[in-house]
């Protein structure tokens, strides 16, 4: 993901992302996906960081991202702690970027190109011409 789509993320959900510039959490490497799943991201860490901060604030600082990345075509989102409001929101935002290009947010679907990923007609044809 771009560095100014991360640094907005961090700065837009403090809490969620406050281990964002540790290097004892893989998210010290950023997010590792395309900027089609920004929104995805951005609409599940609005949904989490309210529930954060809902919560008492000595609570707080055991809900962190842990790290943000693509796997197997899909999105993962992996928390040292969470509940299952939270696990909820996070299975919901990993099933909808199945469906997510990860290049560019449009409706996509899973591809195997030697990698498997979620890509539009368009950024399909992309990774083909390049083969």
């Amino acid at each position: 993901m771009r560095q100014e789509l991360d640094e907005a993320l961090v700065r837009d959900f403090p809490n969620l992302y406050a281990d964002r510039k540790s290097n004892k959490v893989p998210l010290w490497w950023g997010f590792e996906c395309g900027d089609g799943w920004e929104p995805l991201i951005r609409k599940l860490s609005a949904e989490i960081e309210a529930i954060i901060v809902a919560m008492p604030e000595k609570e707080r600082k055991k809900f962190r991202v842990k790290q943000v990345k693509e796997k197997f075509g899909t999105l993962r989102f992996y928390m040292g702690v969470a509940h299952d409001a939270i696990h909820a929101a996070i299975s919901r935002a990993e099933q909808e970027s199945a469906v997510t290009c990860e290049c560019c947010g449009k409706p996509g679907s899973m591809r195997n190109n030697g990698w498997i990923s979620v890509l539009c007609d368009e950024h399909q044809a992309e990774r083909q011409k390049k083969r």
